[in-house]
């Protein structure tokens, strides 16, 4: 039996997307024990059997059932066609390498099967079986849940299969009538030594209205024509291994940089919160995509996901909610500060803007606009116009998804471990603006399975904002 709810405070931007994500285990697992598994899971946890609603009133409905959406299949390959693919990068690899031989379509195609383009069901699970490995996908609609919260779904699988207790799922507060941004934990010092995003400036993040809505989509629409014509270079969608190596080298030489710049008020990022690696990702992502373009003083907005969990009250001991729990980052930026700008000013100014919205007055003021806005269709506010405005940047490096253990699955008894993992967000504009997801390899390097233009692959190629020279 179906339970309708809503979540009245949900990331505006998400509710027709899909989290998905896929998992290359390193051993053949037993498929009716995986479909047993996952019936396990949903009748612990029956917001994962539910549907979502998509009606014209919002914000969406979801609700509660016992729908396992889980399919299987067989397929003639071995683990070996994947490493020649390149999934386990040789030590060799110095410096950012798009990875030609790893096709994205191709993996989309081998992990998601029979999915539609927006399911009805709120979680669904796909496993490939070849000779000697499989194929593991799991999606969850980013309505009900984050990236997150889908890593902790698949624990939670996890934790069945080797007959460990999972916490009792409760619904999240904003579906039992309260509301999320009373369950900010303030800090006792009134003091802000970082000054806190406030609830005008979360409001100008966004684009609202009938008329506003329809001039940026029509925008997003007139870039199409301008690919489909040749007059605009279209994106392509890759992956690229980092090394840690290489991370560290940029980072290090970047902490050098601001180390040596005398300090100030002003400073863009406090001397005790230096970039981090993800900040070194982010801004040599942006040097790949706009030191192509002529220098320009063109608006770029960058826009990331931000967790807002460690801000929030957490449920009691044993409980667990299924949230979309994501704030969101903006930084305004301009083609010649990307292009001009050192990677460690870069990174510094994006440490700075993060730090300012993961305060707990900024994540409060960001809740509450969502509360207050649940009911309107809220789209991001984009300011230039013309090749790439806008860059969506998803850190997925806090998430240990190598970590995960589907033994209890194995055929045969033995360990069966992640070998490569492939994130993906998937929603119906994928690559009308460059966007970039940002993992862990199992070799202690990072993937970035992100959208670029030809020049701005052909940069990367030759080498071009490595970070070091």
């Amino acid at each position: 039996m179906e339970t309708p709810y809503r979540c009245q405070c949900v990331h505006p931007f998400t509710c027709r997307a899909l989290v998905l994500t896929g998992l290359l285990v390193d051993a053949c697992l037993d498929e009716e024990i995986l479909r047993q598994t996952a019936a396990q899971l949903i009748d612990a946890w029956p917001v994962l059997g539910g549907q979502l609603h998509r009606t014209d009133i919002l914000p969406w409905a979801l609700s509660t059932g016992s729908t396992v959406d889980f399919q299987s299949r067989q397929i003639d390959l071995d683990v070996e066609y994947w490493t020649q693919k390149g999934i386990l990068p040789p030590d060799t690899i110095t410096r950012p390498t798009v990875v030609h031989s790893l096709h994205v379509p191709q993996l989309d195609e081998m992990l998601i099967f029979d999915v539609p383009a927006e399911p009805e069901n709120v979680f669904l699970m796909r496993a490939t079986v070849l000779r000697d490995a499989t194929l593991l996908c799991f999606g969850i609609s980013h309505h009900l849940a984050d990236g997150r919260a889908s890593s902790d779904v698949i624990r939670a699988f996890c934790d069945l299969l080797s007959d460990r207790p999972i916490p009792t799922l409760v619904l999240p507060p904003d579906a039992r009538g309260g509301r999320m941004s009373d369950r900010v934990v303030m800090p006792r010092d009134p003091l802000h030594p970082i000054p806190a995003i406030g609830y005008a400036e979360h409001l100008g993040n966004f684009t609202s209205g009938f008329w506003p809505i329809f001039l940026l989509l029509a925008a997003f629409m007139w870039d199409a024509v301008l690919c489909a014509i040749g007059l605009q270079e279209p994106l392509e969608e890759k992956f690229i291994y980092l090394p840690d190596s290489w991370v560290n080298a940029v980072r290090d030489q970047a902490l050098d940089t601001l180390s040596a710049l005398p300090d100030s008020p002003a400073s863009d990022s406090p001397s005790d919160s230096p970039p981090t690696k993800n900040n070194i990702l982010c801004a040599w992502y942006l040097k790949t995509l706009y030191d192509p373009l002529p220098p320009a003083t063109t608006p770029i907005d960058l826009y990331g996901p931000l967790d807002y969990r460690p801000m929030l009250q957490p449920p009691p001991a044993g409980q667990y909610w299924l949230h979309n729990s994501i704030g969101l980052l903006r930084q305004p930026l301009t083609t010649r500060q990307i292009q001009h700008a050192s990677m460690a000013a870069l990174a510094a100014r994006l440490r700075h803007t993060t730090l300012r919205y993961t305060t707990p007055h900024s994540i409060q003021a960001y809740l509450r606009l969502c509360e207050d806005h649940a009911s309107q269709r809220l789209l991001p506010r984009v300011r230039g116009r013309g090749p790439m405005p806008m860059v969506l940047v998803t850190p997925w490096t806090g998430f240990d998804l190598a970590g995960l253990d589907f033994s209890g699955a194995c055929r045969g008894g033995g360990r069966a471990r992640v070998m490569f993992v492939n994130p993906l967000i998937r929603h119906r504009r994928q690559g009308r603006w460059p966007s970039a997801v940002v993992s862990k390899s199992l070799r202690g390097g990072y993937w970035m399975r992100a959208w670029n233009t030809r020049s701005g692959w052909r940069g990367v190629e030759r080498g071009a904002g490595s970070g070091l020279g």
